[in-house]
């Protein structure tokens, strides 16, 4: 930090106020809550504060300005966190016009655990946008420079809210529906949910346990409907499977794939051996990880047929079901109206039927 008279400092932070008030760039996030972080304060960076453990401390809501980077040097600031509040955390221009390369790094209470990091948003200066704190207790941020070489004024901005309820899809319960015989994308972001469930090591996923926070889809299908979808989690490590019995998480998985990295996606396809409702969770490796996503599937639908039986009548049914009710499906496209069911003769069992059948 450069040292100024009082005078000086008095001056400058009139004209940062101004500022500030017309630097449109940094706005906050849609779906924010301030509540109890709604009154911000602002006071100027405090050297020494190039180390974690010597940091400068803050609280949310508030605003470090004016500050300075000089060449390899290094700003930590301290603050507390509670559980769940969603973090914006940024830099930005004193004045117009000014420019400093910085790039800065979220860690835990250790000072040795990144939690989050970012280089350019939209300009030279970052931004950790929308992150969800996994812990109540202390996070430490850290401004740096681009370069050994990138120095420069910026502002740092705390801001801490609650974030709204998860919406519908965090638990089974409240699962959207994805219509059978269908094939479409759907896109959403995880942030906000809980960690709800976990296959975990078993080899539902690749072996590998699900700490990530989730959403839910179910589906209601048919014996012999398959299924090819495909998921990436675009900032973290994704994973998703398929579960008859959301309280039996483990036990009851039919498919899952874990097999990738953060940002490449995950595939699997599946047919249905036995009908009934699935739900499709869509999910991450590491502890309270989320964000955006997509996913691409079909849902190819096996179609009833017709199915004759022994006594010569034909009934529209699933091959699985006819099956399992004593006919014989006639094969995928036939119907009832061109089917030829013949009457099947009861065979003789014991040979006093065959005598008494010449009687």
């Amino acid at each position: 930090m450069r040292f100024v008279s009082v005078l000086c400092f008095i001056a400058v932070l009139c004209f940062i106020a101004g500022a500030a008030v017309a630097n449109p760039n940094y706005s906050v996030p849609k779906n924010w809550y301030y509540q109890q972080h709604d009154v911000r304060a602002t006071y100027p960076e405090s050297e020494p504060n190039d180390t974690c453990g010597g940091d400068q401390q803050v609280t949310c809501g508030d605003i470090v300005s004016p500050a300075y980077l000089d060449a390899g040097n290094l700003d930590w600031y301290v603050f507390n966190g509670t559980a769940n509040d969603v973090m914006n955390l940024w830099t930005g221009p004193v004045n117009q016009g000014d420019s400093c390369d910085t790039y800065i790094e979220l860690y835990a209470s250790d000072c040795a655990t990144m939690l989050a990091y970012n280089d350019d948003y939209g300009s030279l200066y970052s931004r950790i946008d929308s992150f969800v704190a996994p812990y109540t207790g202390v996070y430490h941020l850290k401004v740096r420079g681009y370069g050994s070489s990138s120095s420069g004024p910026y502002e740092a901005h705390f801001e801490c809210g609650t974030a709204p309820p998860p919406p519908p899809g965090d638990t089974c319960d409240t699962a959207a529906n994805i219509p059978d015989c269908t094939a479409g994308a759907l896109e959403g972001d995880t942030s906000t949910y809980n960690n709800n469930y976990d296959p975990g090591s078993g080899g539902c996923t690749s072996g590998y346990a699900e700490a990530g926070r989730d959403v839910v889809y179910y589906m209601d299908l048919a014996a012999g409907d398959r299924l090819d979808f495909t998921y990436t989690q675009l900032s973290a490590d994704g994973s998703f499977y398929l579960v008859t019995d959301c309280s039996n998480v483990a036990g009851s998985c039919v498919i899952g794939a874990d097999a990738t990295v953060t940002g490449q996606p995950e595939h699997w396809t599946y047919t249905v051996q036995n009908g009934g409702r699935f739900y499709l969770i869509l999910d991450s490796y590491g502890a309270n990880t989320g964000g955006p996503w997509t996913l691409t599937y079909t849902i190819t639908c096996v179609l009833p047929e017709a199915c004759c039986f022994a006594d010569g009548h034909c009934e529209m049914q699933y091959p699985a079901d006819c099956r399992a009710m004593g006919g014989t499906p006639q094969g995928s496209g036939t119907n009832c109206d061109t089917a030829h069911c013949e009457v099947v003769a009861s065979k003789p069992s014991t040979w006093g039927q065959i005598k008494s059948n010449y009687r």
